[in-house]
């Protein structure tokens, strides 16, 4: 999204005589950049609101571009392969945006694994925890993968119940089992962070203060 404040610099000029113009461009790229993290510090916040426990590696990747004097442009957005700086093969961009404007997830292997909440605990930030597959499957008394007879459609990672010590001799026959993660041939998401939202209002609730002060401090600076 972008948010034209030009009219906005237009109003709040209109009494600068021809010499005090000149300051313009800086104190609308001081007042640009200021904003901008505002509304970085903003949408931090609200990760915190309105997703289920963010991880710090979602708040850093909501990250600023700033402007300059002959480029009177600052960004604003989620790190992503063209914006913004960090480690990691998988950016931020490329998961929030089904968190802002919803849509469908397909896999990049053969399926996506969804953890079932009341069989399973899912880490502190709603993800299966790192590692977590692998370990389970390689319980192969207690844990195996795949759809069990009678039970169509229902493939993913099962637990045995209790635990099959003697596997090797009893297969498990007439044991209880049940699933701790799904293979889920895709997911549907629905918009759930108001990223366009939360940046517009942040930028009309402050710009015209930031810039008003800017531009103070630059003719301030311009008469000494």
């Amino acid at each position: 999204m972008q948010i034209d404040i030009r009219s906005d610099i237009k109003e709040l000029t209109k009494s600068l005589n021809r010499i005090q113009r000149k300051q313009i461009p800086f104190a609308t790229s001081k007042a640009l950049n200021a904003t901008a993290f505002d509304v970085r510090k903003t949408l931090q916040d609200a990760l915190d609101i309105h997703l289920d426990n963010p991880t710090a590696y979602t708040k850093r990747g909501v990250q600023v571009e700033k402007s300059t004097k002959k480029n009177l442009v600052a960004k604003v957005g989620f790190r992503s392969k063209s914006f913004g700086k960090g480690k990691g093969s998988v950016t931020q961009a490329e998961y929030m945006k089904r968190q802002i404007s919803g849509g469908l997830r397909l896999p990049k292997g053969q399926a996506i694994p969804v953890p079932v909440p009341k069989n399973m605990k899912p880490n502190k930030f709603g993800n299966i925890p790192r590692g977590k597959i692998d370990r389970l499957l390689a319980d192969k008394d207690k844990y195996f993968s795949g759809e069990p007879k009678g039970r169509k459609g229902a493939s993913g990672i099962w637990q045995r119940m209790p635990a099959n010590s003697k596997r090797a001799k009893s297969k498990n026959k007439g044991g209880r089992i049940r699933m701790v993660i799904a293979w889920e041939p895709k997911a549907q998401y629905s918009p759930r962070f108001p990223f366009r939202q939360v940046v517009a209002k942040t930028v009309r609730t402050n710009f015209k203060l930031r810039f008003e002060t800017s531009i103070k401090q630059a003719l301030g600076s311009a008469r000494r």
